[in-house]
């Protein structure tokens, strides 16, 4: 029985894909509170998406680090410190840093105008 090591592509694949299924349910959160008039599930949208961005502004902060012979890069690493990412966004979702309230705001008034029109609207 041949057991293969995990290797990097597949803990990038990994990664990249738990990416990419947050910003599509982040999506589909979105287009329902829309659709719905949900302002509470706008609300969570908008967290969703500061969770999003501040979850890609750690990594790109860590990117213009300099390497470290002393604490040498490997996938054990970039795992844990995706985890840590993952967890500071967590917490900071209950405060967050401003955008997600902005957002919503701007948000809210297109959906309220949106339903004001929509039952104005004599179809």
């Amino acid at each position: 029985m041949k057991i293969e090591s995990i290797g990097a592509s597949n803990i990038q694949n990994g990664i990249n894909a738990k990416q990419v299924s947050e910003e599509k349910a982040f999506e589909e959160v979105l287009k329902k509170a829309y659709n719905d008039g949900d302002k509470e599930r706008l609300m969570e949208a908008c967290r969703d998406f500061e969770g999003i961005l501040l979850g890609i502004m750690f990594k790109q902060m860590k990117k213009t680090i300099p390497e470290s012979k002393f604490m040498p890069k490997s996938y054990a690493r970039e795992i844990f410190e995706d985890m840590l990412d993952e967890e500071l966004v967590n917490k900071s979702k209950g405060t967050g840093i401003g955008i997600a309230e902005i957002l919503y705001r701007q948000l809210s008034t297109n959906l309220d105008n949106i339903y004001k029109i929509s039952e104005n609207d004599p179809e």
